[in-house]
């Protein structure tokens, strides 16, 4: 669902990037130094983020979903992810522009993080899938650049690029999944990426199994929304059911020998006595529309 929107474009511009980098420079981090973090010196989680809610406590005007603290920037778009079966919010859809970032936080170990595990797991899983997966050096750390298989319109196999970045915390562990330009444009993927690094994590006291998502908890407001968006589409599918009925009861033949629809258009045509054949231009009746159910055609990846 979305909750903030921006105008449509393809690629973010110059301008919008440096929107971006600009209001990490607002923020005050801990103990910063000089130069960009991945570029002119090595990225250092604690202190160029994202942070864990002890090392950054203020929300300083961050979007609380709980768990997560997603900073506010101007024209984004943010859209909370939902599991379909438990109805719990797992994750955000982040969108800037074309290019858009999903970011879910994960319970990890005290000890060790899961990051290096956890993406051996995911590039074998799309190599498997008909996909393709590589590691390489990124701004903050090693990442993942896969190409993820799917359907296109026309039923044919396409391929749309990804890049898995995570984060490894205390106690925590942060995946981003970024998409559309910023996925193989690594000037894309620049401001995206120090918009992570703003991010703040709080994954709470309680005891968790390692690789359990945490629950997001929706800003207020969105329960009310989502329901009025649920109705609005329940209304949608009755409607059409509506009009597939009666579609299908204007082609169905009637006692005379003809149907609604030619009985409407006014072509009057009269059906073929016993053992003729219908006129080779008489069109045949489509048939009615059902709800069966139809494959999706982009799968979330979690």
């Amino acid at each position: 669902m979305a909750l903030f929107g921006r105008r449509k474009s393809q690629r973010l511009s110059d301008e919008e990037l440096l929107d971006l980098e600009e209001d990490e420079a607002a923020a005050v981090r801990p103990d910063p130094a000089e130069g960009e973090p991945g570029v002119d010196r090595d990225w250092v989680r604690a202190e160029d983020g994202p942070y864990d809610v002890t090392e950054w406590p203020e929300v300083d005007g961050r979007i609380d979903l709980g768990a997560i603290r997603i900073p506010s920037v101007k024209g984004m778009q943010l859209r909370l992810d939902v599991e379909q079966s438990s109805g719990r919010v797992i994750g955000a859809t982040l969108g800037f522009g074309a290019s858009q970032a999903q970011v879910q936080v994960f319970a990890a170990p005290r000890s060790e993080g899961i990051w290096d595990e956890l993406r051996a797991e995911i590039a074998r899983g799309l190599v498997d899938a008909g996909g393709a997966a590589e590691t390489v050096e990124g701004r903050m750390g090693k990442e993942l650049r896969a190409r993820m298989p799917g359907r296109a319109p026309d039923g044919r196999v396409a391929y749309q690029p990804a890049r898995f970045v995570g984060v490894d915390g205390p106690r925590w562990f942060l995946r981003v999944v970024v998409g559309g330009p910023a996925a193989s444009d690594d000037n894309q993927a620049r401001g995206i990426l120090a918009f992570v690094r703003r991010i703040v994590i709080d994954r709470g006291d309680e005891p968790r199994p390692p690789r359990e998502v945490l629950t997001l908890t929706p800003p207020r407001g969105f329960a009310e929304a989502m329901a009025k968006e649920a109705e609005a589409r329940r209304e949608q599918q009755a409607q059409a059911r509506q009009q597939a009925a009666a579609d299908a009861v204007r082609r169905a033949p009637s006692a005379a020998g003809s149907t609604d629809a030619t009985a409407v258009a006014g072509v009057g045509l009269t059906a073929p006595g016993e053992g003729e054949q219908p006129p080779a231009d008489r069109p045949l009746p489509e048939p009615a529309p059902t709800d069966a159910p139809k494959a999706p055609r982009n799968p979330d990846f979690t």
